[in-house]
This record gives C-alpha cells, sequence and structure tokens, in this order.
C-alpha cells in the first residue's frame, strides 16, 4: 500500500514539475513573439492542457498565442476561452475577428484613413 503511494505521489510530482516546465516554456514564448510581447497574457497548465486567459488588444493577437502555446513540445491542448480582446483606445479600430466581418473592417479603416488625410491625401496642409 506504502510503495502504491510512493509511485502515486511520485507520478503526481511529475506531471506537476512537467506542467511548470510547459507552462514556462509557453510564457517564453508569448514573451519572445513580437506580436504578443507585452500583452496581458497569463498562463496556466494541469495535465499538459495549457489555459491562457487575460486580454489582449485584438482578436488576430489572442489567435496567434494559442498557435505560439500549441508549437510548444508537450502541450497537449490549448484552452483559450477566458482569453479576452479589450476595448482600443480611441482613434483606433478593433481588429475583425473572422472573414465576414474583415470586409467591413477594411472599408471602416480606409474611410477613416480618409478622413483623417483630407482631399489631398495629407501632403498638403
Amino acid at each position: 500500500m506504502k510503495m502504491h503511494s510512493f509511485n502515486q505521489y511520485s507520478h503526481d510530482l511529475g506531471i506537476a514539475v512537467h506542467d511548470l516546465w510547459l507552462t514556462t516554456k509557453v510564457k517564453s514564448a508569448l514573451e519572445m513573439a513580437r506580436p504578443t510581447r507585452g500583452q496581458h497574457i497569463h498562463v496556466r497548465t494541469h495535465a499538459g492542457v495549457v489555459a491562457l486567459s487575460g486580454q489582449v488588444e485584438t482578436h488576430r493577437l489572442c489567435e496567434q498565442a494559442v498557435e505560439l502555446a500549441r508549437a510548444v513540445h508537450g502541450v497537449r491542448e490549448v484552452d483559450a476561452h477566458e482569453l479576452e480582446t479589450w476595448m482600443v483606445a480611441p482613434g483606433h479600430l478593433p481588429e475583425a475577428g473572422n472573414a465576414e466581418e474583415s470586409a467591413d473592417h477594411e472599408a471602416e479603416v480606409a474611410r477613416r484613413r480618409e478622413r483623417i488625410r483630407g482631399p489631398h491625401g495629407g501632403d498638403t496642409p
């Protein structure tokens, strides 16, 4: 009985150490990648499943964070349902979350750029 308990404890400890290693590797990957550097992303790992939470600036950054986490060797699955896109600062537009929204997003960006530049493309006052 005691040997079984020791083996179970040893196994659980091994999983915990592996999860800690994965968490560290994912955090490093997120911090080293230019797009996700400086974003507010929290990482937790349980039995090889990485959970991302926090806030990022755009939907695309959320996707990139998931891609980076999945690329870490040993990650079994990535759960990003708690990773949210935060409100953007005034004067900036949020990035479209899917292909349907993308055309509307691009049109709005073009309209905004035109208003900022004016009729002469911003070259003359």
